[in-house]
């Protein structure tokens, strides 16, 4: 069976001790790369925003919304700055 001449790379790869020098290499360039590229986990971003909960217990949606929900919302939008 003839080799072609992905076969010849490969075999040409495998049989040379030039592998292993580019493998050790390449993770060299790797490692480093990896501590030059700038990245955060958990970026600092500020967003202004808040979260109200209320209970009523037994209370239906629409009772929840006319009598807690509404009232509160045109009292949080008289505080100046919030939208």
């Amino acid at each position: 069976m003839q080799e072609g001449i992905s076969g010849k790379i490969a075999h040409f790869f495998i049989n040379s001790k030039l592998t292993i020098l580019l493998m050790i290499a390449l993770m060299v360039i790797g490692v480093y790369s990896s501590f030059l590229i700038p990245r955060e986990e958990e970026p600092q971003i500020n967003v202004p925003m808040a979260d109200v909960m209320v209970g009523y217990p037994g209370a239906n949606p629409a009772e929840v919304e006319n009598r807690v929900v509404k009232p509160l919302e045109k009292i949080i939008s008289n505080i100046k700055g919030v939208e």
